[in-house]
């Protein structure tokens, strides 16, 4: 695996299981890289009403906010400077992450605001 895929993906199984372990959640959260200032510049979340609130509720919103700030930061630093956005996707609280360009994720959020 990746060595740069595994660490982001490490950190979020972290989070999850700490947060989520028996709640099946799912969704996506489309965010987007402040590449000054090195950390998430704005996010869309795309979860039923109820999912939303238990992430709010459980302080997992927060929590990944603080943790794609700290992903950024690596990439940043590893010299990924052109894919610094992305897409978290939980899928009954299992995460995944994938890294996209500026145009990439600016496509994803279209597509997912359109369904």
């Amino acid at each position: 695996m990746n060595p740069e895929l595994s660490f982001a993906q490490n950190r979020l199984d972290q989070l999850t299981e700490q947060l989520l372990s028996e709640t099946p959640v799912t969704g996506d959260i489309i965010f987007f890289a402040d590449e000054d200032a090195g950390g998430v510049s704005g996010a869309s979340w795309r979860f039923e009403d109820e999912d939303h609130t238990l992430l709010k509720d459980r302080n997992f919103k927060f929590m990944l906010m603080e943790l794609l700030d700290t992903l950024i930061q690596h990439r940043a630093g590893e010299g990924h400077t052109n894919t610094l956005h992305g897409i978290v996707h939980l899928e009954k609280s299992l995460p995944g992450i994938q890294w996209l360009t500026a145009d990439e994720a600016d496509r994803e959020l279209i597509r997912i605001q359109g369904e």
